[in-house]
C-alpha cells in the first residue's frame, strides 16, 4: 500500500515536471514576446526554494536606458511669439540577463532588451519681450524628453536668453532676451555673376545693414571637366567696404570655349555678424569668350 502511495507521488511530481516544462512563451509588457526557455527561467526565478541543475542558475541584470525625443523651436523675424504645443515621448529600455547552461557544453550569458516605461509630457516655447531681428536672424532652441527629464537649450540665437519658467515636469518654457549677440551672416547675402570674359559680380542684398563696416570674399575660379575633377585655374582674395556691389575680372590659364565658374565664401567684418565664413557657393557656369571682354570692362 505504501509502495502504491509512493508510486503515485513520484508519477504526480513527474506529471508536474512535464507541465512546466511545456508552459509556453511569457507575453511581457509592450507587447514583447519572450522565448520559451526565457518564460520559464523567469518563472522558476520567481518560486521560493526551486532546486536549480548545476549550470542553469538565473542571473538577472537590470540595466536601464532611455530614447530621448527631441524638437527644434525655431523662431524667424516674422514668428509669434509663442510657439504652437507639441508633445514628446521618451521610452525606457531594460537589458535583461540570463544563463542558458554551462558555457563548457554550449551554455552562456543572453541578454535581451525590451521597452519598459514611456514618459510624455507636452511642451511650449514663449519669448517673452521680444526684440526685433535682422532679416536673416532667428532664434533656435532645442526640447528634449530624457526619461522624466525635460530640459531646454539654445542652438543658435540672436540673443542671449534666459529662463524665466519651465523644465522638469513642466514643459511651458519662458525666455527673455538679455543681450544682443552676433550670428553668422546670411549664407546667401552676398550672390555672384560670372560673365563670359569671366568677370565676377557679386551683388549684396543686404550692404545697407552694413553700412561702415567691410565684406571679405575668397574666392578660387575652375574649369569644369566633365566625368573628372574640376581643375584650379587661380585663387584669391577681395576686401572692400559694404556696398550694393562688388566685382572681380578673373584670369590665368584659361581656353577660349571651356567652361568655367568660380567657387567663393564670404565673410563679413564688423560688429553686425559674426566674421566667420559662409559656406561655400558657386557661381554659374560659362563658356570663356575672351572677344566679349571689353564688353565687360
Amino acid at each position: 500500500m505504501n509502495m502504491t502511495r509512493l508510486g503515485l507521488a513520484l508519477i504526480a511530481s513527474l506529471a508536474v515536471t512535464i507541465a512546466n516544462a511545456e508552459t509556453p512563451a511569457v507575453n511581457f509588457d509592450q507587447g514583447i514576446d519572450a522565448s520559451a526557455i526565457l518564460a520559464q527561467a523567469k518563472k522558476a526565478a520567481a518560486t521560493e526554494k526551486v532546486s536549480v541543475p548545476a549550470g542553469k542558475d538565473i542571473q538577472a541584470n537590470y540595466y536601464r536606458r532611455t530614447q530621448p525625443d527631441c524638437v527644434t523651436v525655431t523662431f524667424n523675424p516674422d514668428s509669434a511669439p509663442a510657439s504652437p504645443v507639441f508633445h514628446l515621448q521618451s521610452t525606457e529600455y531594460v537589458e535583461e540577463c540570463y544563463n542558458t547552461g554551462d558555457p563548457r557544453h554550449g551554455g552562456g550569458r543572453q541578454c535581451y532588451e525590451r521597452p519598459g516605461y514611456t514618459y510624455r509630457e507636452s511642451a511650449q516655447v514663449t519669448l517673452r519681450d521680444r526684440k526685433e531681428l535682422l532679416p536673416w536672424e532667428y532664434d533656435a532652441f532645442r526640447v528634449c524628453l530624457d526619461g522624466p527629464w525635460l530640459d531646454i537649450r539654445a542652438l543658435e540665437t540672436a540673443y542671449e536668453y534666459k529662463l524665466l519658467r519651465g523644465g522638469s515636469n513642466n514643459g511651458s518654457f519662458v525666455l527673455a532676451p538679455v543681450k544682443k549677440t552676433p550670428m553668422r551672416p546670411d549664407p546667401l547675402g552676398i550672390l555672384g555673376e560670372l560673365s563670359p570674359a569671366l568677370k565676377l559680380t557679386l551683388t549684396d542684398r543686404w550692404a545697407s545693414y552694413y553700412a561702415g563696416e567691410s565684406v571679405e570674399i575668397k574666392w578660387t575660379l575652375k574649369r569644369h571637366v566633365k566625368g573628372w575633377f574640376d581643375e584650379k585655374i587661380s585663387d584669391g582674395t577681395l576686401n572692400a567696404p559694404a556696398g550694393a556691389s562688388y566685382a572681380v575680372l578673373l584670369g590665368g590659364k584659361v581656353q577660349a570655349g571651356k567652361s568655367y565658374y568660380v567657387a567663393y565664401s564670404i565673410r563679413r567684418l564688423g560688429k553686425v555678424s559674426k566674421d566667420s565664413w559662409t559656406k561655400e557657393l558657386e557661381s554659374n557656369k560659362v563658356s570663356y569668350a575672351p572677344a566679349s571682354l571689353a564688353l565687360n570692362k
